[in-house]
């Protein structure tokens, strides 16, 4: 009887061992902050001759890392970022000092947004490598960080203090590390940087609730209270923006440079908190998806932040109008017809915003012409659902769930691009 228990665990295990997914090679990926500023170290499972970067937008870390060892280099190699020792002899473990200050990344999260009163925001996504080379099996990372100094740890929603470990995974999270107490609002926690105008502060405050109600309504509650970080910092150069983002239940939202606050505007910063919020309730349909097809729900959260902001500021589609008639001038202009899509966005992601609002405004009126009459929010949830049921989170699936609402097939992303735009998109 034992032996045929041991048996049964055996073949248990050895089922465990083969859905697990494949191991990173690292042992540990260690953030530190100290009062001579961040570090990061990599622990290893074994020697190896290069650690690939899973996530490679431009090649600034070989400016913005300074390797601890004089034997370590980064540079870049087929498109991607990778570690190495410059003899080419292995190695086990390797630290770099980072500059911690704030930078845009093109198509990415910047790693750090700084807090006006010495807080910081990392995102841990920036910090996956891979032993050897990465492949889209890799998206589970041991990781840790320390900090000697008197802030705590703000890591999905718990509080901290010296140190914490945790298995990170896919885009990462949003982690915290400052003094300032998150404050708790009618629909959600926040830590918001003092330093922002009073009036914006307010609207974060105020408005925020409200759209999250507006998008509950349209998807759906979400799972559990989201945390929002919000939080600005000084920029050379006379450059200045702003950068928001999703990851789950967690926005994120940064002001760089004085212009971005002297410009302030208050239906960009209306539409620009609808489509942040948007993302937060678009779940599995925005988790999954891949970044050749962001279209879809970068498009989706043009359309559904444009759609809040018409009926918040009373404005008939008007917003939403002049977006799409500019948007589509834009698409057309940086999309050749003889070229793939796929091709445009790699080199100008904006093409996924501009055309993707387009392409889903369109839909959105066809779907109400045939009597879908919540249609991009009836779209949205009939796509989650069958990303949920194991499809893929790309086009397909997105014009599969259309003709699952309609009854007939979608057109094709550059017929809907192509078509004149709209005059009856009612909110």
């Amino acid at each position: 009887m034992m032996r045929y228990f041991i048996a049964i665990a055996a073949v248990i295990l050895l089922v465990l061992l083969l859905m697990a997914p494949p191991a990173s090679g690292i042992r540990l990926i260690t953030l530190n902050k100290s009062d001579l500023g961040w570090t990061v170290t990599y622990s290893l499972n074994e020697p190896v001759t290069q650690l690939e970067f899973v996530r490679s937008p431009d090649n600034s870390r070989s400016e913005r890392w300074q390797p601890l060892d004089s034997n370590t280099q980064i540079r870049l190699q087929n498109g991607s970022e990778v570690i190495t020792s410059i003899d080419g002899q292995p190695f086990s473990e390797v630290s770099f000092v980072l500059d911690a200050t704030y930078t845009p990344l093109p198509k990415d999260y910047a790693p750090f947004s700084p807090f006006s009163n010495g807080g910081m925001l990392v995102h841990t996504a920036r910090f996956f490598a891979c032993a050897n080379d990465c492949s889209k099996a890799h998206h589970e990372w041991p990781m840790a960080i320390t900090i000697s100094t008197g802030d705590y740890l703000l890591i999905d929603g718990q509080q901290y203090l010296q140190t914490h470990e945790w298995l990170d995974r896919d885009s990462g999270r949003a982690i915290y590390v400052g003094t300032q107490p998150p404050e708790t609002f009618s629909a959600l926690v926040a830590v918001i940087d003092p330093v922002l105008p009073n009036s914006l502060q307010n609207e974060l405050i105020t408005e925020l609730p409200m759209i999250m109600s507006y998008f509950t309504k349209q998807l759906g509650s979400l799972s559990q209270t989201p945390t929002l970080f919000a939080s600005y910092s000084p920029y050379e150069g006379g450059f200045y923006g702003h950068q928001g983002g999703v990851l789950p239940h967690q926005v994120f939202m940064h002001w760089y440079g004085k212009g971005a606050l002297d410009n302030l505007d208050e239906q960009n910063t209306l539409w620009f908190f609808a489509h942040e919020i948007a993302h937060l309730f678009q779940g599995v349909g925005l988790r999954y998806s891949s970044p050749e097809e962001a279209w879809i729900h970068e498009g989706a959260a043009e359309l559904m932040a444009y759609l809040y902001a018409d009926s918040k500021l009373k404005q008939n589609s008007a917003l939403l109008q002049r977006a799409i008639e500019g948007a589509q001038l834009e698409c057309t202009s940086t999309w050749p017809v003889s070229e793939e899509f796929v091709d445009v966005g790699r080199v100008n992601f904006r093409a996924h915003y501009t055309c993707g609002l387009v392409a889903n405004a369109e839909l959105h009126v066809q779907l109400k012409a045939n009597g879908v009459e919540d249609g991009i929010y009836t779209l949205w949830a009939a796509y989650s659902q069958l990303v949920k049921d194991g499809e893929p989170a790309d086009s397909e699936t997105y014009f599969a769930a259309f003709k699952q609402l309609t009854g007939y097939a979608s057109m094709s992303l550059r017929q809907l691009i192509d078509r004149p735009v709209s005059a009856s998109l009612a909110p």
